[in-house]
């Protein structure tokens, strides 16, 4: 595994999330009947207990946006995650028409300011915070 060197990198420009999706090299981490969570470990960074990395969140069956009821298949984000004590929260993410981060964007959200929440057990932000910040 390469060197890890950014955790859904709030710093690592939120302008990488629109073009990197085609480009990102993502490693899915595991599926159930709702999902199949995937990461693109080039994105961790780590700055003390904290830890930033780039997720994407595909969809079995569609969902819709709560706003504008829209279609969407997949969810591409940067997470921050506070590994001294298991929470994370979101810094920006969007959400497309189709799966794998294609087709059009259904949403753009910005939220540097989104408060920690616990990571759950068994959630995909568990796989992805054992990723962020247990990775060596």
């Amino acid at each position: 595994m390469k060197t890890l060197t950014a955790l859904i990198a709030i710093t690592a420009s939120l302008a990488v999330i629109p073009a990197s999706n085609a480009l990102a090299a993502w490693t899915e981490l595991g599926a159930n009947d709702a999902m199949s969570v995937s990461v693109d470990v080039d994105t961790l960074s780590r700055n003390g207990d904290k830890a930033q990395i780039m997720s994407m969140l595909d969809l079995k069956k569609p969902g819709a946006n709560p706003k504008t009821k829209q279609v969407v298949n997949s969810l591409i984000g940067l997470n921050e995650y506070n590994c001294s004590n298991t929470t994370y929260r979101p810094i920006t993410y969007k959400e497309f028409s189709e799966n794998k981060g294609a087709g059009k964007v259904v949403s753009d959200n910005q939220t540097p300011d989104s408060q920690f929440e616990p990571v759950v057990n068994g959630s995909w932000t568990a796989g992805v915070y054992n990723v962020a910040c247990k990775a060596k």
